[in-house]
């Protein structure tokens, strides 16, 4: 992602691999597939993503699941289906839909940090004074060879 720049330690997304590393948060290879596939459909049940993804709906429901609880991606229940949402999506969705409420209610909401939302309020309300827009990064195809030497590092 190369569409804000960075200084005094702020991270354009919590995409950003630096972002990642300073939270400690290690991606495998599948879940980045995942992550992918979250962040191109926006909005999406662990069947959707098995079908876009061609694994099973209970590995991608794991995947999924260890994504929410890293704070990568926000999950809403809506009747007897569960979402997964990319973060940014989520948090205007939840902002249309609760409006003022306190970041910790509305990340309470949408299953995800209340640093995290916080962060991605601020990065709205940034981009709406300057009329900026953000726009989500495009994860490289990688090897799990590519990400031993990122990681490794």
């Amino acid at each position: 992602m190369r569409d804000i720049p960075m200084s005094n330690g702020e991270f354009c997304s919590i995409y950003d691999i630096r972002f990642l590393m300073k939270r400690g948060i290690i991606l495998s290879p599948p879940l980045w597939r995942t992550l992918k596939a979250v962040i191109d459909l926006k909005k999406a049940t662990a069947e959707d993503l098995a079908k876009v993804t061609g694994r099973p709906r209970t590995i991608e429901s794991r995947y999924l699941a260890e994504l929410n609880r890293l704070g990568l991606i926000a999950r809403r229940r809506i009747s007897r289906k569960v979402y997964y949402i990319e973060a940014i999506t989520a948090v205007k969705e939840a902002l249309d839909e609760y409006g003022g409420v306190p970041i910790e209610q509305l990340a309470h909401q949408i299953s995800l940090p209340a640093d995290i939302v916080r962060l991605i309020v601020e990065k709205l309300k940034n981009s709406s004074e300057t009329s900026e827009t953000i726009t989500l990064p495009v994860l490289p195809e990688t090897s799990s060879s590519t990400l031993t030497t990122i990681f490794s590092l």
